[in-house]
């Protein structure tokens, strides 16, 4: 990049459309306009909020166990235990990131961007969720202590108590944005 006479990198037109094109302001938010929300909506996206609260509880328990099981010393050495501790981790962040939607969308950031990114990370902690059902599985398999195997039974009672979560999740999020608004929101998504 060239070098103005202050030192600063000079930016490059399509540097700077890009900017222009995706960024507003020094948030570095994508430029959208701002969605209104009705007092309704903003209460049934608390209720979304609060769903999620629950959702992170059960993941600091599912991660929780999940790091005990990787520690064990007779299911240390599983196959597949590092993948399992990060699909678990994948989970956590699915919530995280829908977590930080939701907040956000009592800003003025509120935006279709937003509105479709909060999709995506629900998308996101339920094939996670899915995916570490899977692992344990196959982890499962190649485990044969008594005490690890209690531990492996914990962890699916966890994640049985994360799928009614991310269910209530959904409902709340069809609740928030209509079922057949969310369902073409999550083909878009795909």
């Amino acid at each position: 990049m060239e070098r103005d006479s202050k030192t600063r990198p000079k930016r490059s037109s399509y540097s700077s459309h890009l900017d222009d094109y995706f960024y507003k302001g020094e948030k570095g938010m994508p430029h959208q306009s701002s969605v209104q929300m009705s007092e309704e909506e903003k209460q049934r996206l608390l209720e979304w909020w609060e769903a999620t609260e629950q959702g992170t509880v059960v993941v600091k328990r599912l991660v929780s166990n999940i790091t005990e099981l990787r520690l064990t010393p007779e299911s240390s050495r599983a196959g597949g235990m590092i993948l399992l501790y990060r699909a678990a981790s994948e989970v956590s962040y699915g919530y995280a990131g829908m977590r930080g939607c939701i907040r956000r969308a009592f800003t003025p950031e509120y935006s279709e961007f937003l509105r479709h990114n909060v999709v995506q990370c629900h998308r996101f902690a339920r094939s996670s969720s899915d995916d570490t059902k899977v692992l344990l599985e196959r982890v499962a398999k190649q485990i044969h202590e008594t005490n690890a195997m209690q531990i492996v039974n914990r962890i699916r009672e966890i994640l049985r108590e994360n799928d009614a979560v991310l269910m209530e999740i959904k409902k709340k999020a069809d609740a928030f944005f209509g079922k057949e608004t969310l369902k073409k929101m999550q083909m878009k998504a795909m």
